[in-house]
């Protein structure tokens, strides 16, 4: 082979490289409109994939029956709950903003009695709402420049949510046809990991599916839990709306705390309507049965082998939510707390032994 012939083929590896390389590019613009989607229905299938197998049992083994019913059932559970929630508050977002339009044009009006009860805050409120309800003038000035924002992160957050439904659906329908390639997929995902990093890559792979499906029955199994309780305690103590404010507990719950937005405010209201005991009540419930179930649900349905700092979960759903909108508040913490467990997983592997040290014997 000539020097000029050597050097042709390597031109003809790089062009190869290259035409791979714009390749991979071009499937990239084309799947990164539903990559959301995808990651989501990927975890939603690695996750339920031994509800489609109890299913495909029943079904005596028909693929596309038990993939359907599966997906209906996700349907039925999962995206009819969000998505009737997500309707109602992105349809009452245009409401909102014309009535904080409406309140600067005639003033907020004088507080109402309960104001001045509220605990601590509730003199200093009841003073500060009669100062703007007598200079209505200064109050408008003062946040028309913030009235434009506000109407378009009202519209924006509205049409998010909408976006975030079509994406779950979409989730869904991908989750369904992966539930019948599933395990054509996990093979060649073994066998790319085994290629590629031997022993110690099938061990990673094994390790990611595990917390994938520990996060996944974590994080939707303590909402669920809480969401219950939290409905049970609004209905008891009489609060209003209570089927809206427990829905919103299930997208509060996936951080640690979070329900405490609802259950607090609430508890509050029935102490300043002068509900005292059921205030009490709504109290106690909030800070034992829906507080406490969140220490007790989350270890069981996550497990002992995946431990994430709260500190992550909460920087998972406030990413995920800035890189992937509304689907983002279940697929950012778990891709944390996977990136998490690799790495603990990582740093506990057994470590070659280290080459004894050399002694060199000087000779007298």
């Amino acid at each position: 082979m000539t020097v000029v012939e050597g050097r042709f083929r390597q031109y003809e590896r790089w062009v190869v490289v290259a035409g791979l390389l714009l390749l991979l590019l071009g499937c990239y613009f084309v799947i990164r409109p539903f990559l959301t989607a995808f990651i989501w229905g990927a975890i939603i299938s690695l996750s339920t994939r031994e509800i489609y197998r109890r299913v495909l049992r029943l079904v005596r083994g028909k693929a596309g029956i038990a993939a359907t019913l599966t997906t209906l059932i996700l349907v039925l559970v999962m995206l009819i709950p969000i998505a009737g929630l997500s309707v109602k508050v992105a349809s009452a977002m245009p409401a909102v903003a014309a009535r904080v339009s409406q309140v600067l044009e005639s003033g907020v009006g004088s507080p109402p009695a309960w104001v001045a009860g509220v605990p601590l805050v509730g003199k200093i409120a009841n003073a500060r709402w009669e100062d703007a309800a007598a200079h209505p003038d200064a109050i408008r000035e003062t946040l028309r420049p913030y009235l434009a924002p506000i109407k378009d992160f009202l519209l924006a957050a509205g049409g998010g949510l909408a976006i975030g439904i079509l994406e779950f659906a979409l989730a869904l329908f991908i989750a369904g046809l992966l539930y019948i390639r599933g395990d054509t997929l996990a093979a060649a995902v073994d066998r790319i990991a085994i290629r590629l990093a031997g022993e110690f890559g099938h061990r990673q792979v094994v390790v990611v599916r595990a917390t994938i499906k520990s996060v996944f029955r974590g994080i939707l199994g303590t909402c669920a839990v809480q969401a219950i309780l939290a409905l049970i305690g609004f209905l008891i103590a009489g609060v209003p709306n209570a089927v809206l404010l427990g829905m919103g507990t299930f997208f509060l719950s996936v951080v640690p705390g979070g329900p405490t937005l609802l259950w607090l405010p609430a508890a509050i209201w029935l102490g300043v309507t002068g509900h005292t005991g059921w205030a009490i009540f709504m109290g106690v419930w909030g800070l034992l049965i829906i507080g406490g179930s969140d220490n007790i649900v989350r270890p069981l349905l996550i497990g002992k082998g995946v431990d994430a700092p709260l500190s992550l979960v909460f920087l998972g759903v406030v990413g995920g939510i800035v890189a992937f909108g509304f689907l983002g508040l279940f697929i950012g913490p778990t891709l944390l707390v996977v990136a998490y467990n690799l790495f603990e997983e990582w740093m506990e592997s057994e470590q070659p032994a280290a080459a004894p040290p050399i002694v060199v014997q000087v000779a007298p």
